[in-house]
């Protein structure tokens, strides 16, 4: 038989792209008289070939007319997966090098001396937030066959010293009060920050939550906060140091008028020269402490073989101890012992507020008496001129009440400074003409030097009693 006489039906070739997700269908022309291809035909294959999922029964129709034959025709879809979102961490604390970068106000200008190079955390604050990723969506080849998605990428919890998480490892939180920052990929909370080097314009001001080291000087116009302690082993020059523990600096101090080193708790030093210092309770030196403004909520001691304080003025509520007190230049040295500096300082401005109250009391009174001497009737009065009065009365009864608590906390301020009779002052070699030593309200002026002398508070007066 010769090919002409050839009859051949129409025949369906069924074709995949990879992975299934894509089905082709191809009808091929029939050959003689043979017949075309049928709709049955093409169901039977794509059911033997197991095309169930996104066929496409417009395409099936069309590829089934005469022009379409032969041609590679696309019949069913899969569907792709949707992969995960990734998780993410969420810092809720500025990073590094947000927190470097030098900030204006609302003028233009820019303070140089607050860098923002720590940034403090409390107890219990959240540091990092973690979002999981998602699972994503499953898809289906033409075949209905699942393909699971990629999960997004987790993250774990930086978590380093100081910090705690939930038991969901959802957030991250402050396990201590400090210095949040992130070292080696992991968030730490420091409770104790060192610095290497001096605080100036490289550092910034330091407000920190917890103890300072510092391995360098603190330069002149800066400030340094702690609610803990501060070792500082260089010098402090023309700067704020505060410490609500106590500071120990390695070299001297000279804050200067501008400056300040103040400690809730003690302050150590190996001199302290033109200089403020206050402190909650000791003051302990070892060489010197020249021309300066010390108050101390304990003792004053200065203790190394120099140990001399000369000019300014010391304020201790126990004890001011040195070899030398003044100079042989008669150099006027103010030491007060036996009241808190800190009440005494309070005494002081209340007796200036309370001078100024009564200058205004007065006037009231006075007016006031002017007034009830003129025998005027209420009645007769403005309503303006009423109002006035009213307000006069106000005025004079208001004045009069804080007039009373200032009396009272007076007499309980001086009955406090009349406890002084366990301070003393203490000189172990000479103490010069020019110095003024108080112990409570008693006063003792020296003038003539005295050797080995101790100054106590006795029947009302500063008595001088030698060393033993």
């Amino acid at each position: 038989m010769s090919d002409s006489n050839l009859n051949i039906d129409g025949q369906v070739k069924i074709s995949f792209s990879p992975g299934k997700m894509h089905a082709y269908l191809e009808v091929s022309a029939p050959i003689g008289s043979g017949a075309p291809c049928k709709r049955e035909q093409v169901l039977k294959a794509l059911q033997e070939n197991d095309i169930v999922y996104g066929i496409d029964e417009k395409v099936i129709d069309q590829i089934l007319e005469e022009q379409n034959w032969g041609k590679r025709t696309l019949v069913a879809k899969g569907l792709e997966p949707q992969d995960g979102v990734d998780g993410k961490l969420i810092f809720k604390f500025p990073l590094i090098n947000e927190r470097l970068e030098l900030k204006e106000d609302e003028k233009g200008r820019i303070d140089y001396h607050e860098r923002g190079l720590i940034h403090n955390v409390k107890m219990g604050e959240l540091l990092v937030e973690r979002i999981p990723p998602t699972e994503g969506i499953p898809g289906r080849d033409v075949t209905n066959r699942e393909i699971p998605p990629k999960r997004g990428r987790d993250w774990r919890l930086p978590r380093g010293k100081n910090t705690v998480a939930d038991e969901e490892e959802r957030n991250l939180y402050a396990n201590c009060d400090g210095h949040v920052t992130i070292v080696d990929g992991k968030v730490m909370v420091d409770s104790v920050l060192v610095i290497s080097q001096d605080i100036d314009f490289a550092t910034g001001n330091i407000d920190f939550l917890g103890n300072i080291i510092i391995h360098g000087n603190i330069a002149p116009g800066f400030k340094v906060h702690a609610t803990g302690d501060i070792e500082i082993k260089g010098f402090v020059e023309g700067a704020q140091v505060i410490a609500e523990g106590s500071i120990e600096v390695k070299g001297g101090i000279t804050s200067g008028a501008k400056g300040l080193v103040k400690a809730g708790q003690n302050v150590y030093a190996r001199f302290i020269e033109n200089s403020i210092v206050e402190a909650g309770g000791d003051v302990v030196v070892r060489d010197s402490i020249m021309q300066s403004q010390v108050r101390s909520g304990g003792s004053v001691v200065v203790s190394d073989r120099r140990a001399i304080i000369v000019g300014g003025v010391i304020q201790a509520f126990n004890l001011v101890q040195s070899k030398v007190l003044g100079s042989q230049l008669a150099t006027q040295t103010v030491i007060e012992v036996g009241v808190n500096p800190h009440l005494r300082q309070e005494y002081q401005e209340l007796m200036k507020t309370k001078a100024e109250k009564k200058k205004v009391y007065d006037s009231l009174n006075q007016n006031l008496q002017t007034f009830q001497r003129s025998a005027v009737p209420l009645d007769s009065l403005s309503d303006k001129r009423r109002l006035a009065l009213i307000k006069m009365l106000d005025d004079f009864k208001s004045l009069r009440q804080e007039m009373s608590s200032y009396e009272e906390r007076l007499a309980f301020l001086e009955a406090e400074f009349e406890k002084s009779h366990t301070a003393k002052v203490r000189v172990s070699e000479v103490v010069y003409p020019g110095v003024r030593i108080t112990i409570g309200q008693a006063v003792y002026l020296v003038n003539d030097p005295i050797k080995y002398a101790e100054f106590i508070y006795q029947d009302g007066e500063v008595r001088l009693t030698s060393l033993s």
